[in-house]
């Protein structure tokens, strides 16, 4: 399942694709693709 995920970074907002998986061990894990930054305006 994929999800759009803002995080904040100093003073920069960044919006990320974040995709949930269980790992070998059935293990809960998540993999990020960055899509880009927020502008303030």
């Amino acid at each position: 399942m994929a999800c759009i995920v803002k995080q904040k970074v100093g003073n920069n907002t960044y919006l990320y694709e974040s995709t949930s998986y269980r790992n070998s061990e059935g293990k809960p894990r998540n993999k990020r693709c960055l899509i880009g930054k927020i502008n303030r305006e």
